[in-house]
């Protein structure tokens, strides 16, 4: 359940119970019911029968600090995203055999609290306590493809405006917290690598090379005009100012384990290099070449209550190394644990926990320290407006109750727990107070 993800599928008897909706189900607030603004007298199921899938949904996600932080005020912050979509499958529409399209147009609104609250505001930002924050409160073009498949489905290619982490470094997201939210790569090294809700230029080749393994190529550009906030920026589709290529290689197996009786699992390993120009960390006016990222994602189902696959408990670990010589953040590591359906009476609800880090390249920090010194600081200051924050490690912790009303309707009350907010260790540690919303229109 992801901001990736806008629309849930319905099981075979969920269909069977929509179609022969109950008066009560007819209701907006039924816990039967699809999207809030009903199935259009039918019209909605039987579009999707012939291609032409549409979504609609808003995302909030509200936070306030229980205690620490760099302001120790009990501020309140609210973000949220509206996310209007439609996929079509052009098979169905104009007889072209495994191909499918997509459009997703995003408006992102609201305030962060940890950057209003919890890190000092002269560092710079690491984790967040709200994931669906940030790239500026403007409308924007976040996808706009088309998938075509060859050879049965086994090599597909895809070309358009799209997110990064679509197609490499994904993962799965059950959490309130950034950096326990979907792939790393975007939440270490912004600059070139962008993920949802920023589109862009791309093309990608994955070939299923046999039933448990795919390879997968993507070239991408590297652009800055997008993630320009401007009013028009983010329907800016011109390419003027393209400084170089983002290119990831990801090799993806998914076994059925006998170890986890038979249940599914996802592993990933990657890399990406990057031919646009990107400054030294450490050493003012060098500019390097390119710089590169490694990663591995892995999730497990670890178990399955009763005859039910998508009940049970879930594991996660996802690791990023980047490039030292260019990147503030060193590495970043999350591991996480869900469980789906912990009650027959709630089997869609999910309790989840998570623990993830961002680890601050010593560069970096070193950096920052002769910068201190050469302006006569040899400790932390919190008053003086030129002094520079030293930033190390950061850790984040979430632990979460999703509660799955309806498949329109999710809450998501959350407790969140920062140590050295943007790797400060002068700041309170602090507490967080989540509640996560999601409705499908």
């Amino acid at each position: 359940m992801s901001s990736n993800g806008l629309s849930i599928k319905l099981s075979c008897l969920a269909v069977a119970v929509c179609m022969a909706q109950s008066s009560f189900a007819e209701q907006a607030w039924s816990q039967d019911r699809q999207w809030l603004l009903g199935d259009w007298n039918g019209q909605r199921q039987q579009l999707e029968k012939d291609g032409y899938k549409f979504t609609a949904s808003i995302m909030s996600q509200a936070a306030t600090n229980l205690d620490g932080g760099y302001h120790d005020n009990n501020s309140f912050e609210n973000a949220a995203q509206l996310a209007l979509g439609a996929n079509f499958d052009l098979n169905k529409i104009a007889g072209w055999k495994d191909t499918t399209a997509n459009i997703l147009i995003t408006k992102r609104d609201g305030n962060a609290l940890t950057l209003e609250s919890i890190k000092d505001p002269r560092s710079s930002a690491l984790g967040n306590s709200q994931e669906i924050y940030g790239r500026g409160k403007i409308w924007r073009l976040t996808q706009a493809w088309v998938k075509k498949g060859f050879a049965d489905n086994t090599v597909q290619f895809k070309i358009g405006r799209m997110g990064m982490s679509d197609d490499f470094n994904g993962s799965q997201c059950e959490f309130q917290n950034l950096l326990l939210c979907g792939g790393q790569l975007g939440k270490s090294i912004g600059s070139i690598w962008y993920n949802l809700p920023v589109g862009l230029w791309g093309t990608n080749v994955k070939y299923q090379f046999a039933p448990e393994w795919t390879l997968g190529v993507g070239v991408y550009e590297v652009n800055p005009d997008n993630i320009k906030t401007g009013k028009n920026d983010g329907f800016n589709l011109d390419m003027r100012n393209v400084k170089g290529a983002t290119i990831p290689v990801e090799l993806a197996w998914r076994p059925k384990l006998a170890a986890f009786d038979g249940l599914a699992g996802e592993y990933k390993v990657g890399a990406l290099y990057s031919t646009a120009e990107a400054n030294d960390i450490a050493i003012a006016g060098k500019v390097h070449d390119s710089k590169h990222s490694f990663w591995l994602n892995a999730q497990q189902q670890l178990s399955q209550k009763g005859q039910d696959p998508k009940r049970g408990l879930f594991i996660s670990f996802n690791a990023v190394v980047n490039d030292k010589a260019t990147t503030a953040v060193q590495s970043t590591q999350q591991l996480a644990l869900w469980y789906k359906g912990p009650f027959d009476s709630r089997p869609n609800d999910s309790i989840g926990f998570g623990i993830a880090n961002y680890m601050v390249n010593d560069r970096y920090k070193d950096r920052q320290i002769a910068t201190n010194n050469s302006r006569g600081y040899d400790q932390y200051d919190r008053f003086a407006t030129d002094y520079v924050p030293v930033q190390r490690d950061e850790l984040n912790v979430e632990l979460n109750y999703t509660y799955q009303w309806s498949p329109a309707v999710m809450l998501r009350p959350n407790l969140q727990y920062i140590h050295q907010p943007a790797g400060v260790k002068e700041v309170d540690d602090a507490w967080v107070a989540g509640l996560s919303m999601r409705v499908n229109f």
